[in-house]
Parts: structure tokens; C-alpha cells; sequence
């Protein structure tokens, strides 16, 4: 299928419109004191309020595509070795919104809890993103469509026995103070015109790619919660990440936006991932106004 690159990324121009720019956004080291900017005890780490991380590369160029349409884009190759795209959009009260973008080395959950680790000591965002395709498991959600995964709920820990797997399920919520956001969008948004439709709920999450529509992942995400809309391969990895991150940054919570590519079944292919992934980009700077927050704690010195 053939994308239509007006379609999917002309909602990105109305977002911030109305709001009053502030002048260009630094996003390098701010120094305090004499040297140059990044040197020395007295230069500190760049910031965002939003972190994105992306896996393929129809992802990260759906998301650099809208990132482009914003304020102040740019590149920078980041110390670790990626590189980030950066640009900023004022929120509804005109504060800016900074955001970084990165894509992770390799699919799954281990390699999104290192681009996720690199990520937060790069920027110290307060709300990280994870934007790109799923696979829909539910008859709500079509190719094309997003979700919202506001709970996520690993699929992977099992106990084999002669008798079968027996599934030890863990679900993780996103945090409430993004829950707040999300309502605040979902009202604001309630009767925008779009060609594609945005869901809200659960998704489930595990380094086993599905594509039977009678696995047995399928068969126990649906007992253990009916409403799962979608599988995929990360955001088990990036909430456990923050789980279990020591509470020294200021980072308050993450968030998949992902864009339904294939309905997880014996027809999954890659045919629709420019597409989902363009959607998912698009619900991803729609929320942008929503995620300013003012952060935890001072950025600490290097």
C-alpha cells in the first residue's frame, strides 16, 4: 500500500498554531560559569520534556518526517553513538515542549531497555514515547488504526510442563499522572476529523513475534484480559526500565503510541508499516501539548 504523505502527516501543521513562540530552544549543555559549553564540572545535560524511541527504520522516519514540521529540528549524533532528532512545539499555554528522538540498534525488549537507559541519560525527559507498529489482536482495531497502550502486559514469563505452558502474567500501568494527559487529550480531541481511528487500553508485549491467530499468546492475553488490542515487541522492556530505575532523574512516565500494521496472523507482513508507523507519528505530536511537565528535580551538574 502506498502511503499518502499529505494524509497522514497534514493533522501535524495545527499543532501548537495558536501559540506564542519564545525564541530558538537549547538543546545542547547549558554552561554556568566560565569554558566552553560541555566541558567542565559547570556544564549540564541537555533536556526534553518528551523522549521517542522507535525500532525500524519506517518508525524513526515517520517520526523524523512530523519532527520536521515542527520548530527548531535538528540532528545531533549523541556520546553513546545514535543519532537524535530533535525540534519543539509549544504546548496550549505556549511553554515549549522539547523532544528527542532515537531509534534502538534491534527489535525487542532488551535492546529498548538499553536505547530507553541511553535516552533518559541523555535528555532526562519526563514522559519517554514508544511510537511505531503493532500488530491488532482484537475486531475494534483495523490496519491503520492507533493505540494508546495505557497498560501493557508481558506475554513471555511461562512455566513449560509435560501438560503445556503455564503463563505467569504481569501487567504494568502507565503512571496516573499520564492518565490525567491522556484524558485531557482524549477530550480535547474527541470530535477531530481523522482517516484513521485512535484507540485506548491494553496491549501485550514479548520477544515472541505473533503470527497465528490461534497461538496460544493469543489465547492467554484474551483470558487475561478480553480487551488487549494489539501485541508487540518493546514496551514490556521500556516499562520495566522505568520500574526499576533508581528515582534520581525526573522522568515521570512512558507511554506506547502504536500504529496497527497487521492483525498478528498468518497474513503479517511489512506492507502497512510506513502507514501504521505515519499514524502512530501523527497521534504522537498531537499529544505533545499535553506532556509539559515541570521537572522532579534540577538537572544535575556532570
Amino acid at each position: 500500500m502506498n502511503v499518502d504523505i499529505g494524509d497522514v502527516y497534514g493533522n501535524v501543521n495545527n499543532v501548537g498554531a495558536n501559540a506564542t513562540f519564545h525564541g530558538p530552544v537549547d538543546f545542547s549543555s547549558n554552561s554556568r560559569g566560565s569554558g566552553p559549553a560541555g566541558s567542565g564540572p559547570a556544564s549540564r545535560r541537555p533536556r526534553a520534556e518528551v523522549g521517542v524511541l522507535t525500532v525500524i527504520d519506517p518508525e524513526i522516519q515517520a517520526v523524523v518526517a512530523v519532527l520536521r514540521q515542527l520548530d527548531e529540528f535538528r540532528e545531533r549524533r549523541l556520546r553513546h553513538g545514535p543519532t537524535a532528532y530533535e525540534a519543539s512545539v509549544p504546548d496550549r499555554w505556549g511553554r515549549r515542549v522539547r523532544v528527542a528522538a532515537v531509534k534502538s540498534l534491534q527489535p525487542g525488549n532488551e535492546s529498548a531497555v538499553l536505547a530507553y537507559q541511553g535516552l533518559v541519560e541523555e535528555y532526562n525527559p519526563a514522559t519517554v514515547l514508544l511510537v511505531g507498529v503493532a500488530g491488532g489482536v482484537n475486531g475494534k482495531v483495523a490496519v491503520g488504526d492507533v493505540v494508546i497502550g495505557d497498560q501493557v502486559i508481558l506475554y513471555d514469563h511461562r512455566r513449560v510442563t509435560a501438560e503445556g505452558s503455564r503463563h505467569r502474567g504481569q501487567a504494568q500501568a502507565i503512571s496516573a499522572e499520564l492518565l490525567h494527559r491522556l484524558s485531557e487529550f482524549s477530550v480535547a480531541e474527541h470530535d477531530q476529523q481523522r482517516s484513521f481511528r485512535l484507540h485506548r487500553g491494553p496491549i501485550g508485549s514479548g520477544n515472541a513475534v505473533v503470527t497465528d491467530v490461534d497461538s496460544e499468546i493469543r489465547l492467554w492475553l484474551n483470558d487475561f484480559h478480553e480487551k488487549v488490542l494489539a501485541v508487540e515487541t518493546e514496551s514490556a522492556g521500556l516499562a520495566q526500565a522505568f520500574h526499576e530505575r533508581v528515582r534520581g532523574d525526573g522522568v515521570r512516565g512512558w507511554l506506547p503510541i502504536r500504529g496497527i500494521s497487521d492483525t498478528a496472523d498468518a497474513d503479517k507482513g511489512h506492507d502497512h508499516h510506513p502507514l501504521a508507523a505515519g499514524h502512530a507519528a501523527v497521534v504522537m505530536a498531537m499529544l505533545l501539548p499535553y506532556l509539559y511537565f515541570e521537572h522532579a528535580s534540577a538537572e544535575p551538574d556532570r
